[in-house]
């Protein structure tokens, strides 16, 4: 009677999840025998009964399992948790949430289930499991590295390839946000990320040279978008004592929360609800095809540097 392995995940989750369970399988001495797609739950189990005494040890991988429809009730009695033979069956993520569609609960309780890990839906959260996920790889990440990954990354496996990497790069020192920025960004992202944290932070002399570099190579009509973003976080932060709780409900990130709330305290409510409706014309302005280009982000970006240290609420 063969075993039961399930995997349930999606994407670049399912391949890896995948390929590092042939792996541990084959390293408890396993051997690969086969995949399969589609057919009978009754001629697949048959088939794959368990050998005798001497024979090896052997796995068949089970693409697209969800093909063979539910697992019938009356086939349950012909699983073995202990058998030298093993099914490892693919599920999209779904099964993770209705496990029972497919396979029946006392089945269910033979068998093995892996799951790709959920991704946190709040930032401090993310960042929390990122730095877990740095430590599980044995990547010494500072928490601004995480912060910074959080802030610039979605897709857990990509962060996963991505932590990866920053470990090979960096095995004597700590993976810092620099690093993090240098790594996953290509030119044009670095320099609107810098553009974005300058205005935050003072960086003027930075702002005005990754815009320049931008305004050479980038379309300026998505450029307005991160910007105004990024502002509005700001004027949101001036609110007062109800600001955490518009940085939850928007989902803001920490690390781009606390540099909008430098940019507040920096330029002051006024100038910043001045910029952001100067960004909104702007992009109307734009899309209407008589806007004046990147010399009028620059414009009103050197408009919002001069309001610095001349704070109106």
């Amino acid at each position: 009677m063969p075993a039961l392995l399930l995997i349930a995940a999606s994407g670049t989750a399912q391949r890896r999840l995948l390929e590092e369970t042939a792996a541990e399988l084959e390293k408890k001495g396993y051997v690969a025998a086969g995949k399969q797609e589609g057919g009978e739950w009754s001629s697949l189990l048959s088939d794959n009964m368990t050998g005798g005494l001497f024979d090896e040890s052997r796995f068949i991988i089970v693409e697209s399992a969800p093909l063979f429809g539910p697992f019938p009730e009356k086939l349950s009695s012909m699983i073995d948790a202990d058998s030298s033979v093993t099914l490892v069956l693919v599920y999209e993520s779904e099964i993770k949430s209705q496990p029972a569609k497919f396979i029946p609960k006392d089945v269910l309780a033979k068998c093995r289930l892996l799951k790709a890990a959920e991704f946190p839906r709040w930032p401090r959260e993310r960042q929390i499991w990122v730095a877990n996920l740095a430590k599980e790889l044995g990547v010494d990440l500072a928490p601004q590295g995480a912060a910074m990954i959080v802030e610039l990354l979605e897709d857990p496996e990509e962060i996963r390839a991505q932590l990866k990497s920053l470990g090979f790069l960096k095995k004597n020192s700590p993976v810092t946000a620099c690093d993090v920025e240098e790594l996953c960004l290509d030119d044009g992202s670095r320099n609107l990320l810098r553009l974005l944290d300058g205005l935050c932070t003072g960086d003027y002399a930075g702002v005005l040279k990754s815009l320049h570099a931008m305004a050479r190579t980038g379309d300026l009509i998505p450029t307005l978008t991160p910007i105004h973003n990024r502002m509005r976080l700001a004027w949101y932060s001036g609110l007062g004592k109800d600001a955490t709780a518009f940085a939850k409900a928007l989902g803001a990130k920490d690390y781009a929360w606390r540099m909008a709330k430098q940019a507040d305290q920096r330029y002051g409510h006024g100038a910043v609800t001045d910029f952001i409706a100067a960004l909104i014309r702007m992009n109307i302005e734009e899309r209407s095809g008589i806007g004046s280009g990147w010399q009028g982000l620059e414009t009103a970006i050197i408009g919002l540097m001069g309001s610095a240290g001349h704070t109106r609420r």
